[in-house]
């Protein structure tokens, strides 16, 4: 096929979500037929990955719903648990998610991230107060790592310990003592030294669990097995060692502050929550427009009965709720339309993975590749990039563990800045399902999530 008719192609995909006047913008026409151009290229290899660049507005986090704990001495003894639990659970998962190295550190080079081995497996960071403390693990397990916890027990005091302050980077961070839950995602940066360090943190904020990553090494679906591993972690009687000192406060990781909040989910499926969801973002933004504002459905690429298919890097579908005559859409219409979008995804056929691979192909550096999706929407192609990141994005996870998890993502940046965005997450889990909205701008999480509940609910009495 020809350019031209790969940039036909895009565009009658771009007609599927975005309101017609896209068609009088030409950065959308430059974009497409970059494209078009490039696709046949980017196809040749293996692509690197370009969603992230391993900023702070990538960090995300999953947590747990746990009981609190007591005291000095049972954080002591939950955080070295909690270490090997995290190592142990990334040396199973490493290899068996797609495109996803799991025993890896981020560095910066050549102006972008990048994954490197670990310098020093089951070396592992300790955050007290200001400061992190890095140590080794014993590989029999927890229960024969007594000195280390006295060695934390006698840092928290300020007295000399194994522990130390330099040396290569962890592969996991734990924080002693209440964290931030603004900050919780960013909980793996503390280690962070000259554009780099480990990609996984582990925090509590009262009754959260939470466990940090960085979006550039591990997607949702292996992050939510590293947080039932985590939280699942059982603590040996000989860690619970005596321990003298208060834990000081620990100082934030300043990144991007989001609205949180959570609940338990009704029983929905992704297309009658994309559904619900496009129908208050119309609400939200202009009731007389003839659609919704995009919203994003992500997808994970490969045939229903693949078995790997729920690990590997999902790609958007791209949608939005059609209101002709000033009323919303009938859902079986919805859903046949966006059953196809997140077909043609599954496939690699659709218009997220396709642009993907044109910008892949195209012949500029890396670190401007990332730059162009992950800093936001410019001024030169503020239309594309608004559409294609979508006022929301609603990401459904079928989760193996028993109980369900929080979820928090951050919303793309918006032009204006002031702009309202927001990321629902659902996980379903055996023992029942969770919502989490994350938002930045003027929205408000809980009424955006009571919102969407709400119209949910209305949504359910429709005629199928």
């Amino acid at each position: 096929m020809t350019a031209l008719g790969r940039a036909r192609e895009l565009a009658a995909l771009v007609d599927e979500f975005a309101p017609p006047a896209w068609r009088r913008d030409p950065a959308w026409w430059a974009l497409l037929a970059a494209a078009a151009v490039a696709e046949p290229r980017g196809r040749r290899g293996p692509a690197p990955y370009l969603i992230s660049d391993a900023t702070p507005d990538a960090d995300t986090y999953m947590a747990a719903i746990v009981a609190p704990l007591r005291d000095p001495s049972a954080w002591v003894a939950w955080a070295v648990a909690a270490a090997h639990a995290a190592v142990d659970a990334v040396a199973r998962l490493d290899g068996t998610l797609p495109d996803q190295p799991l025993a890896v550190a981020i560095a910066r080079v050549d102006g972008h991230a990048v994954v490197r081995p670990l310098a020093q497996p089951r070396r592992v960071g300790f955050a007290i107060g200001d400061r992190v403390l890095s140590g080794l693990l014993d590989r029999r397990g927890p229960a024969y790592d007594g000195d280390l916890a006295r060695a934390l027990a006698r840092s928290l005091a300020g007295e000399p310990s194994q522990l130390v302050a330099d040396g290569p980077p962890p592969q996991v961070v734990i924080a002693l003592g209440d964290d931030a839950t603004a900050w919780l995602r960013h909980g793996h940066r503390r280690a962070w030294r000259d554009g780099g360090g480990p990609w996984l943190g582990v925090a509590r904020a009262g009754e959260l669990l939470a466990v940090s990553t960085c979006h550039l090494v591990v997607d949702g679906y292996g992050h939510a097995l590293l947080t039932e591993a985590i939280a699942d972690a059982a603590v040996p009687a000989a860690l619970h060692v005596p321990v003298v000192a208060a834990l000081p406060p620990l100082v934030a990781v300043r990144g991007g502050a989001l609205d949180v909040a959570w609940a338990a989910a009704p029983a929905c499926g992704a297309i009658a929550g994309a559904y619900a969801l496009g129908r208050v973002l119309h609400r939200r933004g202009d009731p007389r427009a003839l659609r919704s504002p995009p919203l994003q459905l992500p997808v994970a690429p490969g045939a229903r009965d693949d078995d790997t298919r729920r690990g590997r890097r999902v790609r958007p579908a791209l949608l939005s709720v059609r209101f002709p005559d000033s009323r919303p859409e009938p859902l079986a219409v919805f859903a046949t339309r966006a059953r196809a979008a997140i077909a043609r995804e599954a496939a690699g056929a659709g218009l997220a993975t396709r642009l993907l691979t044109g910008l892949t192909g195209v012949p500029m550096p890396l670190a401007l590749k990332r730059r162009a999706l992950a800093a936001g929407p410019s001024r030169l192609l503020r239309g594309p990039e608004q559409h294609l990141a979508g006022d929301a994005c609603l990401s459904l996870l079928r989760h193996t563990g028993a109980a369900p998890l929080v979820a928090v993502s951050a919303p793309p940046p918006q032009i204006p800045r002031s702009r309202g965005s927001a990321v629902v997450t659902i996980i379903h889990a055996a023992t029942g399902s969770l919502t989490t909205v994350a938002t930045t701008g003027p929205w408000s999480a809980r009424a955006l999530l009571d919102d969407w509940h709400a119209e949910l609910a209305r949504v359910a009495t429709l005629p199928r």
